[in-house]
């Protein structure tokens, strides 16, 4: 019973899609460290039964196609001319052909007239199947032979003279004396049957025109495919699962095909046990069970050990292993998956108490196999990984010292195992070391040694290096062994910055050191001035102005507008500054112009800072305008990238992270708002201070998020301080567009 349900559940997963395999796989292809190629299988037509979570099917084209391999022999073509002539070619130039004429297509230049006349059969043949092929669709109807929605196309069968089309095709297989062709026939009499939905006629003519003829080709396989939906149509389903194995036993082209139509077409009261036994041989029994093991919710390494009991050298057993591997691969390589405090990379261990089973299970397996098996390089090569992956090192080194073989594929895979070896039993990495990694395995510190779809994650042997580099202390090398220093932005730290700095300026690096220097200041002219730049950003967000302005005589980046000094009464998140933002007072002091760099603006601000120790409104003056600037780079400011190593002023999470990472700037804003509300004497002046105090204290209510949400409300202490200015020009402005507090007013 258990093998039933398990069918079954193969069933669902193809109306839910991929689903976690063997209790918690992964479901992405790209963000993991696939080590292993899968293309180490190299039976290309088990190709698309590789493991992909994003499709059905593995990806790529590798495969030729077996019924063009059949047009090929028979017609003494090469395969791409063979191939253009049997898909590509139209209808009318096949028609020319037989007739003696030229094609208009030169494509078709190939075919001489000594051929045309050779194989006018094989043309007029082609010529016909042209004429069927856009019609050669199932009539639509409510007992599909699929489970799923049939595609809308412009024509099908139905639309054919089916006793016309019928007669044409009988009278032609009768007429030919060539058994290849007449099984050509043969099999486009069965599928007219099929599609039309004559099941039984489809089934007779099976027997009557195709398997008298004695032919095991692809096409034979063609026809069976179309026999077997035929009986699935009649409702005898074990039959038509028993032609369907045949098909995918057999066929070149089709296997994808009667895959999809035995699971789906799959009856649960069908005996598992039974049917294995019905297998016409041990290759047969063989796919039975690798169609087990494939599906999602079964431990392929159960069904791998069926296998190989039949045979070692079974081609379905490698094509279960690897997709194991990679299943295990998605599960503990998974790039998302940081090492934790302390611990050593790969942290990766089977931990879980399935993962380990199913761990020790796909090892024995693999173990036994390297003496059981013919082709022991490939399951050397897979017991050496898996040992390398159980942290075995001295074990994996001996099985991958006995992988010989001339074999490109393999040998890469034997050389960046070698490595990984290498560097993860390393328990640490001092200069020896890296003079010996970089010595050997140089192409492989620079490259992307991975065979994974998506290669915009680290090398894994950068992940394991910045990992040893971490647990030595050595900040900056393990981080530029994964980051170009410009991604110090994302979460900038002006300690690792000042490491960063002495790791670059070191007078004697190793070359795995000049390497990992070069290649990650590559996009710098001066790397020092980057990090002086940085660390300006960092000062000025401290309120520091000299010592940001010392640090940005070295490098600035960014122009702004005067207007980072002035303020809104409206928050909006986007529109034209010169409508938001508001330039009161700024042209009192003539230092401040349009423009301005980093330097530029330090240096403005350090002369309001002077101005500000003064008293008077123009003291208040500076200082408010100080208190802007700090309220204007703060996360909900219309500047709010300013501080932030940004392009533009959108509205993103990336610039709205927390204090941890960027530093409010509003404590320095209140600070020099409390110092300019000490020594101002006019009432606009002290409005604006005021007005200014309440957005403050309003965007600390919210969490530095954004204000466009007017049902937060300000305490109503400060409502009555700026009442205290009503009659002011300011105070008719802000109530006239300031929402929130229009509706606290009235």
């Amino acid at each position: 019973m258990r093998k039933k349900l398990l069918l079954v559940a193969v069933v669902l997963t193809v109306f839910c899609g991929k689903s976690i395999a063997c209790g918690g796989w992964d479901d992405f292809d790209g963000g993991y460290h696939n080590l292993f190629a899968q293309e180490i299988m190299q039976d290309a037509r088990y190709r698309p039964f590789l493991l992909t979570y994003a499709s059905k099917y593995y990806p790529g084209d590798t495969l030729r196609n077996g019924n063009i391999e059949e047009w090929q022999k028979y017609l003494g073509l090469s395969y791409d001319d063979t191939k253009y002539l049997v898909f590509s070619s139209s209808r009318s130039d096949l028609q020319n052909l037989t007739k003696g004429k030229t094609a208009s297509d030169k494509n078709l230049a190939f075919v001489t007239p000594e051929f045309a006349l050779r194989h006018k059969q094989a043309l007029l043949y082609l010529a016909y199947a042209k004429y069927l092929e856009p019609y050669m669709r199932i009539i639509p109807g409510e007992n599909a032979d699929f489970y799923w929605d049939l595609p809308e196309y412009e024509y099908n069968a139905g639309d054919l003279d089916y006793e016309k089309v019928k007669t044409v095709l009988t009278k032609s297989w009768n007429a030919e004396s060539d058994a290849e062709l007449k099984l050509r026939y043969g099999y486009q009499l069965v599928r007219l049957a099929h599609y039309t939905r004559r099941y039984q006629e489809a089934v007779q003519l099976f027997d009557q025109y195709v398997e008298p003829l004695k032919l095991r080709t692809e096409m034979y396989y063609y026809a069976l495919s179309q026999k077997a939906g035929a009986l699935r149509g009649m409702g005898e389903t074990e039959r038509a699962n028993r032609e369907f194995i045949h098909v995918f036993s057999n066929s070149v082209d089709l296997k994808t095909v009667a895959y999809s139509s035995l699971t789906l077409g799959w009856d649960p009261e069908i005996n598992f046990a039974d049917f294995v036994a019905g297998a016409a041989d041990i290759n047969e029994r063989n796919d039975i069970y690798f169609m087990m093991g494939y599906g999602d919710f079964n431990n392929p390494v159960n069904e791998i050990e069926k296998i190989v009991a039949n045979n070692p050298d079974a081609i379905q057993a490698k094509v279960l292993m690897v997709r194991a591997i990679n299943m295990m691969e998605h599960r503990l390589l998974n790039v998302y998956y940081a090492w934790g405090e302390g611990q050593r990379y790969p942290s990766w261990s089977p931990d879980a108490t399935d993962d380990k089973a199913f761990f020790r299970q796909a090892l024995k397996v693999s173990d036994a196999q390297c003496d059981k098996a013919s082709d022991k390089n490939f399951w050397n090569l897979a017991s050496s990984y898996l040992h390398f992956m159980n942290h075995d090192f001295e074990l994996s080194s001996n099985y991958l010292g006995k992988v010989k073989s001339d074999d490109d594929l393999y040998m890469t895979m034997v050389r960046n195992l070698t490595a990984y070896i290498d560097i993860c039993r390393q328990p640490a990495i001092n200069a020896d070391v890296e003079r010996g990694i970089f010595a050997k395995y140089a192409d492989l510190v620079k490259g992307n040694e991975t065979y994974s779809f998506n290669s915009a994650y680290p090398n894994f042997i950068d992940l394991v290096l910045a990992n040893r580099y971490e647990l030595q202390g050595e900040k900056a090398k393990s981080f530029l062994a994964l980051n170009h220093l410009s991604e110090i932005e994302n979460t900038p730290n002006e300690a690792l910055l000042d490491e960063i700095e002495r790791f670059l300026n070191k007078k004697k690096k190793t070359p795995l050191e000049e390497y990992i220097a070069d290649v990650r200041t590559s996009d710098m002219a001066n790397p020092n001035n980057y990090i002086a730049y940085v660390k300006g950003v960092l000062r000025l967000t401290d309120g520091d102005f000299k010592e940001a302005n010392k640090l940005f005589a070295k490098q600035t980046r960014l122009s702004v507008s005067r207007r980072i000094f002035g303020h809104n009464i409206n928050v909006w998140f986007s529109g034209a500054e010169r409508v938001i933002m508001h330039d009161d007072y700024i042209e009192e002091f003539s230092f401040i112009h349009d423009n301005m760099n980093e330097l530029e603006v330090t240096d403005a601000l350090m002369q309001l800072q002077k101005i500000g120790e003064k008293k008077g409104d123009e003291a208040a003056k500076a200082n408010y305008l100080i208190a802007n600037f700090f309220y204007n780079v703060s996360r909900t400011g219309h500047f709010r990238q300013y501080l932030r190593f940004d392009n533009n002023n959108g509205f993103s999470d990336y610039k709205f992270g927390s204090d941890a990472v960027y530093k409010s700037t509003l404590e320095l804003s209140e600070a020099y708002l409390e110092k300019a509300e000490k020594t101002a004497t006019d009432r606009e002046l002290k409005a604006h201070i005021v007005f200014a105090h309440a957005k403050n204290v309003q965007q600390v209510m919210e969490g530095n998020v954004s204000s466009w949400d007017y049902t937060k409300v300000l305490p109503l202490e400060q409502y009555h301080e700026f009442d205290l200015y009503a009659g002011t020009q300011y105070h008719k402005e802000v109530l006239s567009n300031c929402l929130y507090y229009d509706k606290y007013y009235n």
